[in-house]
């Protein structure tokens, strides 16, 4: 089950990378559990906590529509069994003309039956890791 975690993960990635946001949101109604759960880094700008499939898929868009050129590469995928590390590498440009922005973080995935149950962001790799009981 593991490998298929790791590439529902990927999947959801290159979706959204490759088709956009538009087709992220319906793919993503396949793929992420309807109570799915995501809760932003606190180093983020303004970070929030997301209950529900839909409440994740709104604030995707809202992150689309404020950058052009958007990408999530995924840098390095963490197989954990039910959970997934994967350390993503952020790229945009704020719509407007604003200055590149550019940030690396890790995400910890947890997923059952195929689908995504869960997401939290955290600053750095380690970080993600020490949250299911790991170290470096």
């Amino acid at each position: 089950m593991s490998q298929e975690n790791v590439d529902t993960v990927r999947e959801m990635f290159a979706i959204f990378n490759d088709r956009g946001v538009e087709a992220a949101t319906i793919a993503f109604g396949h793929l992420l559990s309807p109570d799915f759960g995501l809760e932003e880094a606190a180093e983020l700008p303004d970070p929030g906590a997301f209950t529900g499939r839909d409440a994740f898929i709104a604030n995707l868009a809202k992150l689309a529509e404020a950058f052009e050129e958007l990408r999530m590469e995924p840098l390095e995928v963490v197989d954990l069994g039910d959970n997934v590390v994967v350390v993503v590498s952020i790229s945009g440009r704020g719509r407007g003309g604003s200055a590149p922005v550019e940030a690396t973080f890790a995400q910890l995935w947890s997923l059952r039956d195929g689908k995504a149950v869960s997401l939290r962001d955290y600053a750095t790799r380690g970080e993600a890791l020490e949250a299911v009981g790991l170290s470096e």
